[in-house]
């Protein structure tokens, strides 16, 4: 947990949501699934989408989405909020939304990882994968996932996380993890159903 004294409209304590395991299955929620394919399909034009600073938190965590969305921040909390959203070093967007004001829009043209950060709160962040294509996905709470209408053949796939592990401080005290992977082999064939388990994430050279 952070402490957070500076903020009155924040609480004390906020938990961190970077790392959710059923206990049962050590399934992983929240690891971002790709498919490295040649085939791009046509998505719909005009999509929307929403990320949200809620009880001090940037939510969903994770997310992908396809190239072109239209992306909604909203502030639900009496805190004020500055997004501010990265790719490797350099900054792709900023926004400052207050409590109850209209939410901010920004597109989404750039495609690869987005690390979105609040410049007022050092524990808020969530990741956006904006993708050219729909190969893919984000495991649930059970750490499962599924992709549908893969054309039959085979295929490299890749799983990220941002990690557990602490890396360091950055400049700004923001707790940084080193983020964890896997890349696997998969056959996909006419008219059934592929499987594919990660259970060995190590730290490889990432996107971010």
């Amino acid at each position: 947990m952070f402490a957070n004294a500076s903020d009155h409209d924040c609480p004390h304590g906020i938990g961190q949501n970077h790392l959710f395991v059923k206990q049962e299955t050590l399934g992983l929620q929240n690891a971002l699934v790709i498919l490295e394919s040649e085939e791009r399909r046509v998505m719909p034009t005009r999509l929307q989408a929403e990320l949200r600073a809620e009880g001090c938190r940037l939510l969903p965590r994770i997310q992908w989405l396809p190239l072109g969305t239209s992306l909604s921040l909203v502030n639900k909390d009496e805190a004020s909020h500055h997004f501010h959203a990265y790719q490797r070093t350099s900054t792709l967007f900023e926004a400052k939304v207050e409590p109850a004001s209209a939410p901010a829009r920004r597109p989404l043209v750039v495609p690869g990882f987005y690390k979105i950060n609040c410049d007022r709160h050092p524990w808020e962040r969530a990741w956006i994968y904006v993708s050219p294509h729909d190969a893919v996905a984000v495991t649930d709470a059970e750490g499962r996932f599924i992709m549908k209408n893969v054309s039959p053949g085979r295929y490299k796939i890749r799983v990220w996380h941002e990690g557990w592990v602490p890396k360091r401080l950055g400049a700004d005290e923001r707790l940084e993890f080193i983020p964890m992977q896997d890349v696997r082999d998969v056959k996909v064939r006419e008219n059934q159903e592929s499987s594919v388990t990660f259970d060995t994430l190590i730290e490889l050279p990432s996107p971010i």
